[in-house]
């Protein structure tokens, strides 16, 4: 079906799709700025918090540190002047991606950080004066969007994990299914020989002896036969 052949292709290509991400989002930010005539430093913060995110899958811990270290360094320096930037949806971005594909530690931080500007930043946006109530909803929307991305991208780990876990069981499944089929056919074979080579010991004339060579020398080339079969089975995997 079209849907699982993209899916099959977007996980066969993860780095590409996070570069073309980190790169779409960068060029929307940088034309929404030439049309506003926005100043370098937005440019520069703009870049700073977008490119990260080509790492989000290959590196999740660090592309989530360069975010909210630049996201922090942004608050520092232009919260008065330019105050929130389009490129800020990096944070959340990132946010995700240290909860589903870091370290679990990483995506903590992550959250915490996260959690932290949103705080600063409800307290900084809408610019002063302005009501407390202004101040709060800005503060727990962006809280909001952070705790959602996290929960998000820890769902995704568990989605992950457990796929991996089906892998890993169907793998011992063909395995033991494998295991089972030479055990059977190992066993058979050596039946039929020791029968027929016993057989063949009390036999009284010559076609006797030669019809129990014959029948030992099939059964042996059936088994090896079956046994190459099985065995390259598991050399190649499970289809």
């Amino acid at each position: 079906m079209p849907g699982e052949r993209l899916d099959s292709w977007l996980r066969g290509h993860e780095s590409l799709v996070d570069v073309l991400t980190a790169s779409l989002l960068a060029a929307c930010c940088v034309l929404f700025g030439l049309l506003v005539d926005a100043d370098p430093v937005y440019f520069l913060f703009s870049l700073l918090l977008a490119l990260p995110l080509a790492l989000r899958r290959r590196d999740a811990g660090v592309c989530a540190a360069l975010v909210l270290a630049t996201a922090g360094a942004q608050w520092l320096t232009i919260r008065n002047d330019i105050g929130a930037l389009p490129a800020d949806l990096a944070v959340p971005l990132a946010v995700h991606a240290a909860a589903a594909y870091g370290p679990r530690w990483a995506g903590g931080a992550a959250l915490a950080a996260g959690l932290a500007g949103s705080a600063l930043g409800g307290l900084s946006w809408p610019m002063l004066p302005s009501p407390v109530t202004a101040h709060l909803l800005v503060g727990v929307f962006l809280a909001s969007t952070v705790v959602a991305a996290w929960a998000t991208g820890t769902l995704r780990r568990v989605r992950l994990a457990h796929r991996e876990q089906q892998a890993r069981l169907a793998v011992l499944a063909e395995r033991n299914r494998i295991s089972r089929e030479m055990h059977d056919i190992v066993a058979h074979s050596l039946a039929v020989v020791i029968a027929q080579a016993d057989g063949g010991r009390y036999a009284t004339s010559p076609e006797a002896c030669r019809s129990a060579l014959v029948t030992i020398g099939e059964c042996a080339r059936q088994a090896l036969g079956d046994l190459r079969r099985v065995l390259g089975v598991l050399r190649d995997g499970p289809a």
